[in-house]
């Protein structure tokens, strides 16, 4: 099966242009609409000046218009930058002039924001969903008018960029992650040869397609294989059961486990009929054996475990429709060469625990703007994931942790530096220190120590209510603590460890 870009649902197109390919609230979009309007979207971006390689980011959540502007993009040789909707005016600032967007797509609900954190000014075109919330904005339905005089280029090459992620690290700001149009279309193709998607299949969609799960593990293949694609704006237990309850009848989910999690409680989670589901996927964190087996006593079915990384695409999933191993996260993906090795990069035998090394031919081109970073992460063609794993006797891989400071909240990735920097900007506070604490359901929770300037007085719900103005509301503290002093260690670096360890125990004195 060969995949080209430019070409995603030509073949659902010619086969069945009116199935459908995307239902939103109610209403669908066939092959043949969206083959239409994302050839009218990409010739009228042309036409306003877009060239191929120029970026163009969009902050939305799971709507048609996002659908309509990744295959735009692939159409028209542009590089699409997904925002994380979830991120506030500051965050989103950096990932706009760092990435050198020149075109941003927004809804219009958050329009007024980035006007006011100076965002829009950072870029040359601004084209805005829903009704324009100024009359100087652009409306982006204007893009979707047939009649356009801009051209495409007919010339692709596979080591063309054509997507941008920007991804939360643990010593910097946001990375942008950047994919070469070959990298994209053989993790369609490799996908689409281990998890047998069909153009007979619906899948239910609710995390974030401009993330890289939800975006690699099932718009992507629903679309190429000629699926149909059911979008929900963003995850809510109710709208969830609501949807599965809905006609056309879902054969594919994925969730993250703490969304699993949710619906499994939800009172009304057993009036759902899932005769019809064919497969249901978790992955972005660990899943706890307590879902894998209310799962399976609620709908009848498995859940299928998957492992993947930001910098990578899916790295392991345990077989669709053959022997699994809740717990594990599966076997290697096709195309996905997984290796554990030590610390002098040495390979380790099956049971051995040692660092997660991955060759892949899905995986990204390197950070945007960041060489050393890049030459560190990629070595020797292989990818240095950062995770801790090990391999059984029968080849199945076991996620045994994280070599690094990355927080990771019910699947959502979480820099301390981050949110480090965030709390220091805020007039009383002296030095802060984030880290993880493990938790049963979400898998990390975030806590933060926090000095204070002498003389200054700030309650921690204060600094609450400070930081949720700053960050999106997965990377705010649960708890905040305020200390006399940090612990150092070595050079006069703070003893992360440390304090780690006091949130774990809950003893702060130590």
């Amino acid at each position: 099966m060969t995949i080209a870009l430019e070409t995603l649902i030509a073949k659902p197109c010619s086969r069945k242009p009116s199935a459908p390919l995307v239902n939103f609230q109610g209403k669908t979009w066939s092959a043949e609409e969206l083959e239409s309007l994302s050839t009218f979207l990409a010739k009228n971006l042309a036409k306003d000046g877009v060239e191929v390689m120029d970026r163009v980011a969009i902050l939305l959540t799971n709507r048609p218009e996002t659908v309509l502007t990744y295959l735009a993009c692939f159409k028209g040789g542009y590089v699409l930058v997904p925002l994380d909707y979830r991120h506030q005016g500051s965050q989103l600032k950096y990932a706009v002039s760092h990435s050198g967007a020149t075109v941003l797509i927004v809804h219009r609900d958050r329009y007024q924001e980035l006007e006011d954190e100076g965002i829009l000014g950072l870029v040359n075109r601004v084209y805005v969903v829903g009704d324009p919330a100024a009359s100087t904005a652009t409306s982006f339905d204007g893009l979707l008018a047939p009649q356009n005089h801009g051209t495409l280029t007919d010339r692709f090459e596979s080591d063309q960029l054509c997507l941008m992620i920007y991804t939360s690290g643990t010593t910097s700001r946001p990375k942008g992650v950047t994919f070469t149009r070959g990298a994209i279309e053989e993790g369609i193709h490799k996908y689409l040869a281990r998890v047998p998607i069909t153009d007979q299949d619906c899948g239910l969609i609710a995390a974030p397609i401009t993330r890289p799960m939800a975006l690699r593990s099932q718009l992507l293949p629903l679309l190429a294989a000629g699926g149909c694609a059911c979008l929900i704006e963003s995850f809510d237990s109710h709208q969830y059961i609501a949807a599965l309850k809905e006609s056309p009848p879902k054969t594919v989910l994925a969730l993250l486990p703490a969304a699993w999690s949710q619906v499994l409680r939800h009172p009304d989670v057993e009036q759902v009929d899932f005769q019809g589901l064919r497969l249901a996927l978790t992955g972005g964190d660990a899943t706890p054996i307590n879902v894998h087996r209310e799962f399976t006593r609620i709908t009848g079915h498995e859940l299928t475990e998957q492992y993947g990384s930001s910098e990578v695409g899916p790295i392991a999933i345990n077989p669709p429709f053959g022997r699994k191993k809740p717990g594990s996260v599966g076997l290697p993906m096709y195309g996905a060469q997984v290796m554990i090795v030590d610390d002098d990069d040495m390979d380790l035998p099956s049971g051995a625990t040692g660092k997660i090394v991955i060759r892949s031919q899905y995986s990204m081109d390197g950070y945007w703007n960041d060489t050393a970073l890049t030459r560190k992460t990629i070595f020797n063609g292989t990818i240095r994931t950062g995770d801790l794993g090990r391999f059984d006797e029968d080849g199945y891989l076991w996620f045994m942790g994280r070599n690094r400071d990355l927080i990771i909240r019910g699947g959502s990735n979480i820099s301390p530096f981050e949110v480090e920097l965030v709390i220091k900007t805020h007039d009383a506070v002296l030095d802060a220190c984030v880290v993880g604490v493990s938790h049963s359901e979400l898998g990390q929770t975030v806590e933060a120590f926090i000095q204070l300037k002498p003389g200054s007085v700030v309650t921690s719900e204060e600094l609450k209510a400070y930081l949720a103005s700053h960050l999106a509301a997965y990377m705010v503290p649960e708890k905040i603590h305020l200390v006399d002093e940090l612990p150092l260690k070595g050079a006069g670096k703070i003893d992360r460890d440390k304090l780690r360890m006091r949130a774990e125990t809950q003893v702060y004195d130590l």
